[in-house]
């Protein structure tokens, strides 16, 4: 396992750039664009921003959930503990975030497969819980090195 943890990580941090840099565009961009279009041209928007984020979201999530795993076994493992340490106490932490992330996502592809309808919070505000959420799973990442 030591010898892909740097191949690992490379993975990881690529995915995680993409997933938060298309959650990052989506707020800071794209919706500001919305406004600025008709209310029947907006709707055309998400359908194909939908099309494109199912395909995007949940495989880089999938992939950054696998690599996170393989790096958090060098840390978190038998031998090591799980709350023995700074480092691991911080990094159970940023396991709970994404898990909130993925509980988020998974809600959404369940909604979509079975054709429910969103909650508002959802439709509307699971971006900026997953910008946030993402922010502070970058801080923490730096900060279990400090510990």
């Amino acid at each position: 396992m030591e010898a892909i943890y740097p191949y690992a990580h490379i993975i990881h941090l690529i995915l995680a750039i993409i997933f938060l840099g298309y959650v990052f565009t989506d707020l800071a961009v794209i919706s500001a664009l919305k406004s600025k279009f008709s209310k029947e041209d907006e709707q055309k928007i998400n359908q194909e921003l939908g099309k494109r984020s199912f395909k995007i979201f949940p495989l880089t999530l999938l992939f950054l959930i696998l690599t996170g795993g393989i790096m958090m076994s060098k840390y978190i493992n038998s031998n090591a503990g799980v709350f023995e340490t700074d480092l691991q106490k911080i990094l159970m932490f940023k396991i709970a975030l994404a898990l909130i992330i993925a509980l988020g996502v998974l809600s959404n592809i369940y909604k979509k497969f079975t054709k429910k309808k969103k909650s508002t919070f959802m439709e509307f505000h699971f971006h900026k819980l997953v910008i946030v959420l993402g922010f502070l799973i970058v801080i923490s990442s730096q900060w279990m090195f400090l510990a």
